[in-house]
């Protein structure tokens, strides 16, 4: 049996849909209406969950179970609105430079292991393998590598043998961006196919796993393109019968 509610909050994620897609056609009241739903929403789901964060992290562990380990990053918590004190603003940064010397010491390491330590591990391999497949595969990781460094040392002026050595490596370096541009297109390109699904009420839309109700449900969310066309018509219409008016009255 199809629920009148789901019903309701499917047409009403249509309608948010196509509000946004109108952008395409120009800038609009109906595209500013959700820009500033989902700011607000945003900013507002946002503040609930740092306050529910510090209710579980710093209030309910001081007050309900009494430990006493979370007095004192409380109270450098709160030296950060010491800022809005001119007297007692130098307390301020003894928060700001722990956070910013932990992050340091933290994302440091983490790069230096994702971009180097595994780079090199990764660039360690055999030149040879049993497939000619695998030996063309581990040519192409050692020399892109090498070729693609290559490329960007700048203190040596790129002619000769080795300024041809730095455009393959620059040829190595367009590929791969190419290929990071094409997945990324191909992401895009899935993320819109499952919204065209979702307007045109697909069955293979996932309607359940969204908890948006059933594909019985689902099928009538075409009905509420029809709506919304009209209405954008009508106020396209309205638009452009108010600007000879307003030209007429200047």
């Amino acid at each position: 049996m199809v629920s009148l509610v789901e019903v309701i909050g499917i047409w009403i994620a249509v309608f948010l849909t196509l509000m946004v897609l109108s952008f395409l056609y120009k800038e609009n009241p109906f595209f500013r209406l959700t820009e500033y739903m989902f700011v607000g929403l945003s900013s507002g789901y946002g503040f609930a969950a740092t306050l529910r964060l510090f209710m579980n992290q710093a209030l309910n562990p001081i007050f309900v179970d009494h430990s006493l380990d979370f007095v004192f990053p409380l109270i450098l918590g709160l030296f950060f609105y010491t800022q809005f004190s001119k007297k007692y603003s130098f307390l301020y940064r003894v928060p700001l430079s722990l956070a910013i010397g932990y992050g340091l010491g933290i994302t440091i390491w983490s790069v230096m292991q994702a971009y180097l330590v595994r780079q090199l591990r990764a660039t360690m391999v055999p030149l040879f393998s049993d497939s000619p497949i695998g030996t063309l595969d581990n040519w192409v990781i050692v020399l892109g590598t090498v070729l693609s460094i290559s490329y960007f040392i700048l203190h040596r002026e790129q002619k000769g043998m080795y300024g041809g050595l730095t455009r393959a490596g620059k040829y190595f370096v367009l590929a791969t961006l190419g290929a990071v541009f094409g997945s990324t297109v191909l992401g895009r390109m899935a993320l819109i196919i499952q919204r065209i699904q979702f307007l045109a009420g697909d069955v293979a839309f996932p309607w359940r796993a969204l908890r948006m109700g059933t594909a019985e449900e689902g099928s009538l969310a075409p009905a509420a393109i029809v709506v919304f066309l009209l209405v954008f018509g009508f106020y396209l219409y309205r638009e452009r019968k108010a600007k000879p008016e307003n030209q007429a009255s200047a």
